[in-house]
């Protein structure tokens, strides 16, 4: 078995070598009694996949990256408060010790058996996607000399990571022979090798469109050759591509167990961000019933409305709403100056408050999904406005994506939705409010604008994705984080632009580190902009014209009482002619 330094100093960082205290001892310790490495590489790749599906789809998701993509919202901890914890430490060894390493055996070992080809490019389909997460999430990091035999282990450049990937993943889908030998049991596709061919073109295509602004060269080199031919790419919701997890307890997802199971002093699952949720409920979108648990109790407000038969009298009237998100920090800055009392949410109990959907989130057999229909119809559309080809319109590629979107997530109504201003196509829209009225929901004619917004909603609990999406357009109407993780000394932190290296490197491999932190401008922090993400000009919040603002459940069923009796909404009237 090939000597991993690297890997073994981690391990020993992390205590699970015991006494062990030298490579050798190392490799003994890796000497599985049943000869993994001589047997097929199916004994690795399922577990490789669990791995993967745990640490990306599971406690990623859930600390960092759906805070990120503002999916969730009011969550404690200090990832979730965009901070970071030695917690990083963890997840680190997991991608090198747990993923990486045991999917570079498959590599490694049966690299030059024929009789293995297209398993080996199957690995390295996976290494690609495994490495696309990591340098996106990091910056640059070992990719070429992480398992080789050196004390100090050096850092690829990120246009080094991206581009290794983008080849490795161009080679595997010329080389992949549908007819050729079959990954049993396979864990994504169930043995089809053309499946895999679309998820290396696919994933390709995903990551050139997420480097067009901080490598363009890189992106225009692959980003037109894939849509060249677009019978390569995934084309229907029957060829989405996810790992899920099982009904089997020790294969229970992420979510079921620490949410619904286990629950470990957990009130209640994770809400859903109070900005997601107002661009559901600005254009009456039905996919909130599906990404949405509506609260356990109604959260009951006075609205101004138009008094039953009239077209110019109001009233006020009371009745409750359904949703109510939760911001990533609902502290009002102090520089507002805003009366707390004006605040209808201030002191509000979390069973009138949404939490993610239970049927698809919380489900022990839930799935995480790495590219959908949907989303890769979106990416079409943006492709084809950069000119790298395509055989349809941007518009009807974006059509398309919603459509997608909807039947994916199992709702009706697409055609309604497309409709309105805002989501049509060449049309605009004000949108409504957040809370503190420093953003909107509105949507401009810019056809970049309406693609991003709409693959946003559609790639829902895709949050690395997502984050990547808005690190590079800078289009999300993102709010910063109010109530921050204390070490920052600031009242109010942006979306992060990293996650920070683990601080075990500093002590294990500081050449290695000291280089990779050098190649980023601004140090190793949250708020350090890696080469991916687009520059703009930070906002600074603290002058923001802010005011209590409630649009978020104004007018929810509709501007009259005639639209509560229609919708069999109790409700009390509180004054004539407000």
């Amino acid at each position: 078995m090939k000597t991993i330094k690297y890997i073994y100093k981690l391990i020993l960082v992390f205590g699970l070598m015991g006494a062990l205290s030298c490579t050798d001892g190392f490799e003994d310790f890796n000497k599985d009694p049943n000869a993994f490495n001589e047997a097929p590489p199916e004994n690795l790749f399922a577990g490789v996949v669990k791995s993967t599906l745990d640490l990306v789809g599971g406690v990623l998701e859930d600390n960092l990256y759906s805070q990120y993509a503002s999916y969730q919202g009011g969550k404690g901890g200090q990832f979730q408060r965009f901070g970071y914890t030695e917690g990083v430490d963890g997840y680190w060894q997991r991608f090198y010790v747990d993923i990486l390493k045991n999917n570079q055996e498959i590599i490694d070992n049966f690299g030059d058996n024929p009789e293995y080809a297209n398993r080996v490019q199957i690995a390295k389909i996976w290494k690609s996607y495994v490495y696309s997460v990591m340098v996106s999430t990091f910056g640059g990091v070992p990719l070429s000399d992480a398992f080789g035999d050196g004390t100090t282990v050096s850092y690829d450049s990120e246009e080094a990571v991206y581009e290794a990937v983008l080849n490795m993943l161009k080679e595997a889908s010329e080389t992949i022979d549908p007819a050729g030998d079959r990954l049993g049991l396979d864990p994504v596709f169930n043995g089809d090798n053309n499946m895999w061919i679309k998820f290396a073109n696919s994933l390709r295509l995903k990551i050139a469109l997420r480097i067009s602004v901080g490598f363009p060269q890189l992106a225009q080199e692959h980003g037109p050759a894939v849509m060249s031919n677009e019978s390569g790419l995934i084309s229907s919701n029957n060829e989405n591509i996810y790992m899920q997890w099982g009904a089997e307890s020790e294969t229970w997802s992420y979510n079921y167990n620490r949410y619904v199971f286990s629950n470990l002093g957990q009130a209640r699952p994770p809400f859903i961000n109070d900005n997601f949720l107002l661009n559901l409920k600005t254009y009456k979108d039905p996919r909130m019933s599906v990404l949405a648990e509506p609260n356990k109790e109604l959260f009951y407000f006075v609205d101004t409305m138009l008094a039953s038969g009239s077209t110019t009298d109001t009233v006020l009237v009371s009745y409750g709403i359904p949703y109510v998100g939760r911001g990533l920090g609902d502290r009002a800055l102090d520089e507002w100056d805003l009366n707390a009392n004006d605040n209808i949410t201030n002191g509000i109990p979390d069973a009138q408050l949404s939490t993610i959907g239970a049927a698809l989130f919380l489900a022990p057999e839930m799935k995480f999904y790495i590219i959908t229909n949907a989303e890769m119809n979106f990416m079409k559309a943006e492709a084809k406005l950069k000119g790298w080809g395509g055989n349809k319109t941007p518009e009807e590629y974006y059509y398309a994506g919603i459509d997608a979107s909807f039947i994916q997530f199992g709702v009706s109504g697409a055609d309604v939705y497309k409709e309105q201003d805002g989501i049509k196509w060449g049309t605009e829209s004000a949108g409504l409010r957040d809370l503190f009225g420093i953003i909107t929901s509105g949507i401009s004619s810019d056809p970049l604008d309406k693609i991003v917004r709409q693959r946003w909603i559609a790639m829902f609990n895709q949050g690395h994705d997502a984050w990547c999406m808005q690190k590079r357009t800078r289009l999300l109407p993102f709010t910063p984080h109010t109530n921050p993780d204390g070490s920052y000394n600031e009242t109010y932190v942006e979306i992060p632009e990293r996650m920070i290296y683990p601080p075990v490197e500093v002590g294990i491999n500081p050449d290695g580190y000291n280089a990779a932190v050098a190649a980023i401008p601004e140090g190793d922090y949250v708020t350090s902009p890696i080469q991916m993400n687009k520059s703009y000009e930070r906002v600074q919040w603290e002058f923001a014209p802010a005011e209590y603002n409630h649009d978020f459940c104004k007018h929810w069923y509709g501007n009259s009482v005639d639209d509560l009796i229609a919708a069999g909404v109790d409700y009390e009237i509180i004054s004539e002619d407000e």
